[in-house]
């Protein structure tokens, strides 16, 4: 087989950025950005490749449709580094000491001052994907890579089907069966429709499904003690995506 690698492709990026500082004061701070960008591409790796041990390999991303075939231009869409929207909130704030009144007893003293609450909070977009056919469609010797067609748009996004030989066992009189269910259904019943032959207007998109977006949340609680003049002690607790919130992307 041979190994091709091509520095072919092209890509945009367009964003608005926006950025909130407040500086520390009365014992808090916090800095909050927010970005807003779409970033297209007809490939997301600076060298793309075409090959059998390449797409094995797993490494690398590439247009799934060949050049020849007109990859560049079937393949423009959402790149893999697409994220929409990205809010990221940095926060710091130093509890507030007791009233005067209750420094007279040292217990209130070392209990209710030196505190304080940081943490960085994530919200992002989920990572755009693609479908995969499931099977070598344009016979290029590359199973892995190519995408299935769109039959009925409203159908369940979940639904989908193959197709069955013109007889035997296997067989549907519909010619199409759903390999979930089992059950011989027609194109119009299902959302996606394992593609024969070469890509056409019915062949769905590059990276045109989302994933779940990241909301995270890293927090840091921490209390200090004063050991005369000079010296401190500090207890600290940290805990990364405190909440324990799935993050797929």
């Amino acid at each position: 087989s041979r190994l091709i690698r091509t520095s072919q492709g092209n890509s945009s990026y367009h964003a608005m950025q926006w950025r909130v500082d407040r500086r520390f004061a009365r014992g808090f701070q916090t800095t909050a950005s927010y970005t807003w960008s779409r970033n297209l591409d007809s490939t997301s790796e600076g060298v793309g490749a075409a090959g059998v041990e390449f797409s094995q390999s797993g490494a690398g991303s590439r247009t799934s449709v060949p050049v020849a075939q007109g990859g560049l231009r079937l393949d423009h869409g959402l790149s893999d580094y697409h994220r929409a929207h990205r809010l990221t909130v940095l926060y710091l704030w130093a509890v507030p000491s007791p009233a005067r009144s209750f420094w007279k007893s040292a217990f209130w003293k070392h209990a209710l001052g030196g505190w304080s609450l940081a943490g960085i909070a994530s919200f992002q977009s989920g990572a755009p994907f693609t479908p995969l056919n499931g099977s070598d469609r344009n016979n290029d010797g590359l199973p892995g890579n190519d995408r299935p067609d769109i039959s009925n748009p409203r159908a369940p996004l979940n639904s989908r089907a193959v197709l069955t030989p013109a007889s035997g066992s296997q067989s549907c009189a519909t010619r199409y069966r759903n390999p979930d269910t089992g059950a011989c259904v027609t194109p119009g019943d299902v959302h996606w429709v394992q593609g024969t032959g070469l890509p056409n207007a019915s062949t769905v998109g590059r990276n045109t499904l989302l994933a779940g977006g990241i909301n995270n949340f890293d927090v840091s609680l921490s209390k200090s003690f004063q050991i005369g003049e000079q010296r401190r002690l500090e207890f600290r607790w940290e805990a990364l995506n405190a909440l324990n919130h799935p993050q797929f992307t």
